[in-house]
């Protein structure tokens, strides 16, 4: 198992400034599932100390200072380049502290400014694209139309998880993140499961640090529906190590209600589950049960693992809960045609109007769910089975690149160790204030879930040097075709598959020869 370890230290922050307030519902309920499940949100955020100062004050394992020599950089820009695309909206840069801005907003102006003032630069973003456009695929084109002119137009390059990585390597676009210049991939607030998983031969061209939030894939449940239906707390099931996707589908199962008695199932009715067939919550089921895309051979070429008995049990399951009966309600790809669609998947749960939701725990999921009426809560995706030891998830968060023609590497080094080591003692503790905390109450049992989330967070090479083909996609297409022939789909894309990553592995290995 390859776990992150970039937010371990910000959680045990979080829980430090909490822990004498907390009374953790797994002491006061050792006999499993009660039947139902309390609102255990009884601590006032208002009893907390500022979040932005964790990283200093709550705990008395040192802080993870970047160890990086004293500059000023006479005032130069900064240059920044990111598409206009999920988190990296709300999560990357902020422009001033206002008092209408979130704890995230206040807490990215802070280490912005607080960088800025250290080493004397000014970050200047570019963001590619506007809402409704496929602006992550600009960003590759940018960024090599300054290289071939050899202008160094970008210091620091966002890209999405999936998107041209075999085509930044193949044309030599950026740099090997093992050869920056005071960059120290071991320390904390580097993403150590990314570098064991993307890296080759020591060369790694993608990496990510704590200013990019992970974004893992999670359950949350409507508390009050769960009463209604009378059910058993799901928070014990996580804790007893019992929460598997056949008890998930158990439960959902369960509720799928005709509200206004039309005899038609439709957005206005009750259902177990609400979710888009072509998201990235389905591509990660495959992961959250221990299954992979890829293994290392012998000698460490990524190769096609992806077809097992385990993944053909997975999507039978998955094609019953979505498929027989009326338990669940579905959106494709349609949905980001229309705004009004779009809307009405992302205030479906929100609007009571589903028991399970499946979603990335961002700001802006958070966002939306804060100003729900009813109390949610938030889970971890369930194992395969019991026997199973972890909660996995599969990180959908961005990447970070270096164009190869940057002018002042040192400079860029040096202010990527800072923008970590910043984000670990601001950023970080602020994210999840915002996350856990619901009408001014926080959320202990949902705390404890995050943890194990964030500790079980994965890569996967497969995945995310796909470039959106098909075998990453393999759980969602074959449910959204309502199939459950995984031997067929397999066959027709298993060459191109392992085509792809063969040609990825060749255009890494070529960096060996390479200075940068």
């Amino acid at each position: 198992m390859k776990k992150t370890k970039i937010i371990m230290l910000s959680l045990f922050i979080l829980i430090s400034l909490i822990l004498p307030l907390l009374s953790i519902s797994a002491c006061s309920k050792p006999d499993g599932g009660s039947g139902e499940i309390e609102n255990n949100n009884n601590d006032s955020q208002g009893d907390l100390p500022d979040s932005n100062e964790a990283g200093e004050d709550a705990t008395e394992e040192p802080f993870p200072e970047p160890d990086v020599p004293e500059k000023d950089f006479k005032g130069v820009d900064f240059n920044v380049l990111y598409p206009f695309w999920g988190a990296f909206e709300t999560q990357l840069f902020g422009d001033e502290e206002t008092s209408a801005g979130t704890e995230l907003d206040d807490a990215i102006w802070k280490r912005n400014k607080k960088i800025e003032d250290q080493v004397n630069i000014k970050f200047n973003t570019t963001v590619l694209g506007q809402r409704g456009e496929d602006t992550i695929k600009k960003i590759m084109p940018a960024v090599k139309k300054s290289v071939m002119a050899g202008d160094g137009s970008y210091d620091l390059v966002f890209i999405h998880p999936m998107c041209d990585l075999n085509a930044f390597a193949s044309s030599q676009l950026i740099r090997n993140w093992n050869k920056m210049p005071y960059v120290d991939l071991s320390k904390p607030y580097w993403n150590q499961s990314l570098s064991d998983t993307l890296a080759i031969n020591n060369i790694l061209l993608f990496a990510a640090n704590d200013m990019i939030i992970p974004s893992p894939t999670a359950i949350f449940f409507n508390k009050k529906i769960l009463q209604e239906y009378n059910m058993d707390n799901p928070y014990e099931f996580v804790r007893n190590g019992t929460w598997t996707w056949d008890k998930f589908l158990q439960m959902a199962k369960q509720v799928t209600k005709d509200l206004n008695g039309d005899g038609i199932y439709d957005k206005n009715d009750l259902y177990g589950l609400g979710i888009l067939l072509d998201g990235s919550g389905m591509i990660a089921m495959m992961h959250s049960c221990d299954q992979y895309i890829t293994k290392r051979n012998e000698d460490g070429k990524p190769e096609l693992d992806i077809m097992s008995d385990k993944l053909i049990s997975l999507i039978d399951k998955i094609y019953d809960i979505v498929w027989n009966g009326n338990q669940t309600y579905t959106w494709d790809l349609s949905v980001w045609d229309s705004i009004e669609s779009r809307e009405e998947m992302d205030n479906f749960f929100p609007q009571g109007h589903s028991l399970f939701r499946i979603n990335s725990p961002g700001t802006g999921a958070s966002k939306e769910l804060r100003a729900m009426e009813v109390d949610f809560g938030i889970l971890p995706y369930p194992k395969y089975n019991e026997a199973q030891k972890d909660y996995i998830s599969l990180n959908h968060a961005g990447l970070m690149c270096v164009p190869q023609d940057v002018k002042d590497v040192d400079m860029v080094g040096i202010v990527c160790e800072l923008l970590g080591a910043e984000s670990l003692r601001y950023t970080i503790p602020a994210y999840f204030d915002v996350l856990l905390t619901h009408k001014g109450v926080r959320d202990d049992d949902s705390l404890e879930m995050m943890k194990i989330i964030f500790d079980n967070v994965v890569y996967d090479f497969g995945y995310n040097y796909s470039n959106f083909t098909n075998m990453a996609y393999i759980v969602p297409r074959i449910i959204e075709q309502k199939s459950t022939d995984v031997a067929s789909f397999y066959e027709r894309n298993s060459g191109v598959a392992q085509k792809d990553l063969d040609s990825a592995y060749k255009n890494i290995i070529k960096y060996e020869d390479l200075d940068f």
